[in-house]
């Protein structure tokens, strides 16, 4: 194999093995995966929130509505 091919393939197969893959960002149709999909990226946007409190010392509010209206929040005390 010429060299200039083997950094290529090596390139390729490296991005093919390391990391995470884009995702396509689009309403997930059924019900029951958007339903856990949202509770578990609510909680991590939960989590962030108050990582970004400690952290940074910042006041965070955070209200978040889901599609059947129930109400999910963090506040940091001050």
């Amino acid at each position: 194999m010429e060299e200039g091919k083997l950094v290529s393939w090596v390139d390729e197969t490296r991005s093919k093995i390391m990391g995470r893959g884009k995702i396509e960002i689009k309403r997930i149709e059924n019900n029951t995966n958007r339903q856990v999909t949202f509770c578990k990226r609510r909680n991590g946007l939960l989590k962030k929130a108050y990582e970004l409190s400690v952290l940074c010392d910042a006041e965070i509010t955070l209200i978040v509505f889901s599609s059947r209206g129930r109400v999910y929040e963090y506040a940091n005390n001050k």
